[in-house]
């Protein structure tokens, strides 16, 4: 298996990156601060520590340790594989692993991503993504690709810069037929329905100031960049209450069609579209505030 060939890892808590600097996946092994990890692992770590720590411990998304799915896992295992393998920039798993490493307690289990050696974390959000994807599955069982690509890449407003007001090519409420074409779209849902709905909500889109942890506001990427570029986060209110939301819609969506289990042909059913649409009005039916409001 690829990932015996990981012979190296940065833990961070626990989160763990596994890389190797040798053979078709070696990381780049520039060491600019001469600590004896490659920058663009510690790059990558960074970053996704970084989505943690403002996405989770500050603006409340649900914690997928702590949810009842992935309540037995110990660890977020990062593997670090090449492009030509992994066949895109990152990849999430929404079942937790087993991967029984020498020196783990017997039955660990692990919540895990792969990311590509190509990405360097600088100029590419793809952690922080991939990251968003774990939060995900954490909170519901649906994958519909308009729902779980579209809120992600959302998500890279976090951490990026600037909000999401600029190239919106929808309005909110969304037409008729932009609804039907829903279960079409992917990444471009991003900008055709959850970017028009967060600057619906929030027009300001400012993360208050007293949610972002000092050790957030001091991570630097190993070229000094900071990693936190702003506090512009349209919707992050919306989004998040949403996902807590469907929570409760997978079980109200399993109940009416009859299922036992969430196999993967379920999780991206069209047929989850009306209960993700339904948890959305049913969030923005609780009071969220108008735009503008205090």
């Amino acid at each position: 298996m690829a990932r015996t060939s990981l012979d190296q890892v940065l833990v961070k808590g626990k989160m763990r990156f596994f890389f190797t600097t040798e053979g078709p996946h070696a990381v780049e092994a520039t060491d600019a601060n001469g600590n004896g990890v490659p920058d663009q692992v510690e790059d990558i770590a960074t970053q996704t520590q970084g989505a943690w720590l403002l996405l989770i411990d500050g603006l409340g998304f649900p914690d997928p340790f702590l949810g009842e799915r992935f309540r037995e896992a110990m660890f977020l295992d990062v593997h670090l594989f090449s492009k030509e393998l992994l066949k895109s920039n990152g990849i999430a798993y929404d079942e937790l692993q087993s991967f029984k490493r020498a020196g783990d307690p017997e039955n660990t289990r692990s919540l895990c991503f792969n990311v590509a050696t190509s990405v360097k974390a600088t100029a590419n959000l793809t952690p922080a993504h991939e990251l968003f994807h774990i939060i995900q599955n954490g909170a519901c069982f649906f994958k519909n690709r308009w729902y779980t690509e579209g809120t992600a890449r959302w998500s890279e407003k976090a951490l990026g810069t600037g909000g999401v007001g600029s190239g919106l090519r929808s309005p909110w409420p969304p037409s008729e037929d932009m609804l039907k074409k829903l279960d079409d779209l992917a990444y471009d849902a991003a900008a055709l329905y959850w970017e028009p709905l967060a600057l619906h909500v929030d027009a300001r889109g400012e993360i208050p100031e007293d949610r972002v942890s000092a050790a957030l506001r001091e991570m630097k990427y190993v070229n000094g960049e900071p990693v936190l570029k702003d506090l512009k986060l349209h919707g992050w209110e919306v989004i998040r209450d949403i996902l807590t939301e469907l929570g409760e819609a997978d079980g109200k969506a399993a109940k009416e069609r009859g299922l036992d289990r969430w196999p993967e042909e379920e999780q991206r059913s069209s047929a989850n579209t009306p209960y993700i649409r339904e948890a959305v009005e049913r969030v923005l039916a609780k009071g969220m505030k108008e735009p503008n409001d205090e």
